[in-house]
């Protein structure tokens, strides 16, 4: 028998619920009677996925459609707050933990694959936005602001990781230098001693002496695709499993030696479907070079996420020209897609 939602609850209310609860744990919260927190969250999650296109637009449908006594100043001044950006962190913490929690109502691509039992997968790249209207001018132009996300794989939780910072004089940061500017620690997204993390990542993650460090400080590993004008040393890896249905298309599987000395695997593949030959390089050494693929090809879903993002949230700009409020907006951004994805959850599992 389906469980039926109280006619009393509305959407909203079921969509919010999570964010109540995890609102009353932080240990960020404050009393604020101008503005209150749960306001706060709840006007940030509320830009992301109505159609306002600036901020002072937002204010206004806030104030006449919902009845908030915000004000513009309130606003703006809450989004360049370190507190509140404290507090969005530990809110999405708790998004993050309810979804990756094993339901038996949202199926894992990877449940049946008992080699990847122990490791966390993650599809993350970088995804960026508009300059907003305030942004100072470098080199005679608006730059825009990129920010790097990870996807759980398994759960569809999603994690802003970090925010790209030019130094001066510089137009923009490459993705590996804000990721090398993190603690290791961190791209490890609370997973527990015992347990690898892997990230499927386009090749701007190549940085072979980065990747083992994470790799034998932090159990951190990366598959990626091999760049044209890579230069490596082969030798050999133990045979795999032509048999193994989940290698057709493989034809090579190869260690491979950088010039700085770092050991890696090159895996060839061609898509049986398309005919399209792929050169994949991963130093996880141990799963089967098939699984290797199928981990990459299921990258393709943080795509997806960032189209979510641009046509249908239309998040095209920055919310701000400070450093915290840009990292609010990511925040808010993998905030309002966990919410959406809990509910989603609740949806299939209450209502059919």
């Amino acid at each position: 028998m389906t469980t039926q939602t109280p006619p009393s609850e509305t959407v909203r209310s079921r969509f919010y619920q999570p964010l109540i609860t995890a609102l009353s744990l932080a240990q960020s919260k404050r009393q604020c009677d101008q503005y209150p927190d749960l306001d706060f969250l709840k006007a940030g999650i509320g830009r992301v996925i109505e159609a306002a296109t600036t901020g002072r637009a937002w204010v206004q449908y806030l104030q006449t459609v919902l009845q908030y006594t915000v004000s513009v100043r309130n606003f703006f001044a809450a989004l360049k707050s370190k507190r509140r950006l404290d507090l969005l962190n530990e809110v999405n913490q708790s998004m993050r933990d309810q979804l990756d929690k094993p339901s038996i109502n949202w199926k894992d691509p990877f449940s049946d694959i008992e080699e990847l039992e122990g490791f966390q997968v993650y599809a993350s790249d970088g995804h960026s936005h508009g300059a907003s209207c305030h942004d100072d001018k470098i080199y005679g132009k608006k730059r825009a602001t990129t920010h790097i996300f990870s996807l759980n794989l398994r759960s569809h939780s999603l994690t802003h990781v970090a925010l790209t910072k030019p130094e001066t004089g510089k137009k923009k940061e490459h993705e590996i230098h804000a990721l090398k500017r993190i603690d290791g620690e961190s791209l490890r997204y609370g997973a527990r001693k015992g347990i690898k993390v892997i990230h499927a990542y386009d090749p701007a993650v190549i940085d072979y002496r980065f990747w083992f460090k994470l790799k034998q400080r932090y159990g951190v590993y990366f598959i990626t695709r091999e760049k044209s004008n890579s230069s490596f040393v082969e030798m050999a890896l133990p045979d795999w499993d032509r048999s193994d249905p989940r290698n057709s298309g493989v034809e090579s599987d190869i260690g491979i030696s950088t010039s700085n000395g770092v050991m890696l695997r090159r895996i060839m593949y061609t898509d049986p479907v398309t005919g399209t030959q792929y050169s994949f390089i991963t130093n996880e050494m141990t799963l089967p070079p098939g699984v290797i693929c199928m981990i990459y090809k299921r990258r393709w879903d943080i795509e997806k996420v960032f189209d979510e993002h641009k046509n249908k949230f239309s998040q095209k700009k920055a919310w701000g020209k400070s450093k915290t409020a840009k990292e609010q907006h990511g925040q808010f951004i993998a905030l309002a897609h966990n919410l959406l994805v809990l509910l989603e959850r609740d949806l299939e599992n209450e209502e059919g």
